[in-house]
């Protein structure tokens, strides 16, 4: 039988990756610290560093949406009249 380890790893991401990353993960039931074991059970068995998708086409199109959100103005509004001119500003289209 083989000795478990447990090791702290600590990492930097980004939020809109880390957020679509565990969205993923969630709708294929894993946790990351499944997926972390995995990966370097991969990596000892093969040599090589894994990355596909493995989830459905919706799943992951959502994903990327949940990324792409972080990228997107955000305008407050405080008045009435802001909120009709931010509902009427069609940003030039």
């Amino acid at each position: 039988m083989t000795a478990l380890v447990k090791r702290r790893v600590q990492y930097t991401v980004d939020q809109a990756i880390l957020e679509s990353a565990e969205y993923i993960m969630a709708k294929a039931g894993l946790t990351p610290a499944t997926v972390l074991s995995m990966v370097y059970a991969e990596i000892a068995r093969t040599g090589k560093i894994p990355v596909t998708a493995q989830v459905s086409e919706d799943d992951f199109n959502t994903a990327r949406l949940i990324a792409a959100s972080h990228n997107l103005p955000s305008v407050k509004v405080f008045t009435d009249t802001d909120i009709v001119n931010f509902l009427e500003d069609d940003n030039g289209y």
